[in-house]
C-alpha cells in the first residue's frame, strides 16, 4: 500500500484502533502526527542540508516527541520514557 500526498486526510482518518476508547485513539492519532512530521523533518534534513537517512534517529525522535506531548497534555501520566519505549501498548491502555 502506498500513500500519496493527496491521500493524507484519508490516511489519518483510517489510523484508528478498533475496540479502543476515544482517549486511546486520540493518543494514537497524535502518534500518527508525530511519526509523519518526524519523517517529513528528517526528509528535509536529508534533501536540504545534506543529511543522511537514519531510521533509528527517526524512530527515537518520534518516540520522544510522543512521550513529551503526552507529558505536556496529561501531567498525570505515571509511566516513564523507558516504559513508553518498551511497553507502549500497556502505556496506552493505562490512559483509559
Amino acid at each position: 500500500m502506498t500513500v500519496r500526498h493527496e491521500d493524507i486526510i484519508i490516511h489519518f482518518q483510517s489510523f484508528h484502533l478498533l475496540r479502543q476508547s476515544h482517549r486511546v485513539n486520540r493518543v494514537w492519532k497524535g502518534m500518527w502526527v508525530a511519526i509523519v512530521s518526524e519523517i517529513w523533518n528528517h526528509r528535509n534534513k536529508v534533501v536540504f542540508k545534506g543529511g543522511v537517512v537514519d531510521h533509528k534517529e527517526i524512530f527515537y525522535l518520534t518516540q520522544l516527541k510522543n512521550w513529551l506531548w503526552l507529558k505536556y497534555k496529561r501531567s498525570t501520566i505515571s509511566f516513564s520514557f523507558s516504559d513508553w519505549n518498551f511497553l507502549p501498548l500497556r502505556c496506552l491502555q493505562s490512559l483509559v
